[in-house]
């Protein structure tokens, strides 16, 4: 642990401290409970905060399935972030049933068409957090109907 961290403890603790010395009426042992309940509920509460702020960095953002803007991110070079409509896309099961033709008006022309194995990729941009994230979208297909999408993350 650095010296920061000590330091944003020994603060907490002293908040801590005060409270629970407000806060206890024995006079006997107050001071007693009051650094012992501090010694133990500082540390925890500081790992706690610091997760909290560890997974709302890292965690990946979404947004509600746009076509347009989809069609749109495809077109840019920089900064595709499709990633984020991944997820609503496959929970709305909004291209599920639909042909080919349906699906190129939705989603626009694939990256990767694979006629043995009936599926279109799409790619949909690199997501951050602890490392760099591939996205990409997995149309696949049974007698030119869409049966299910899958989101393919792959970590660098």
């Amino acid at each position: 642990m650095d010296d920061s961290a000590f330091f944003i403890i020994l603060i907490l603790a002293a908040v801590i401290l005060g409270i629970f010395w407000l806060v206890l009426k024995n006079k006997k042992r107050r001071f007693l409970k009051s650094i012992l309940l501090t010694g133990i509920i500082s540390p925890v509460i500081y790992f706690l905060i610091i997760s909290i702020l560890i997974y709302s960095i890292t965690k990946e953002r979404s947004r509600d399935f746009d076509s347009v803007i989809w069609q749109l991110n495809k077109r840019t070079e920089s900064g595709v972030d499709n990633y984020k409509m991944i997820d609503d896309l496959i929970d709305s099961r909004l291209l599920i049933g639909k042909d080919s033709s349906e699906v190129k008006e939705i989603l626009g022309s694939p990256e990767l068409k694979d006629k043995q194995q009936n599926f279109w990729q799409y790619y949909a941009g690199t997501g951050t957090g602890f490392g760099f994230t591939d996205h990409q979208l997995i149309v696949k297909f049974a007698n030119n109907k869409v049966i299910m999408l899958e989101h393919i993350k792959q970590q660098d």
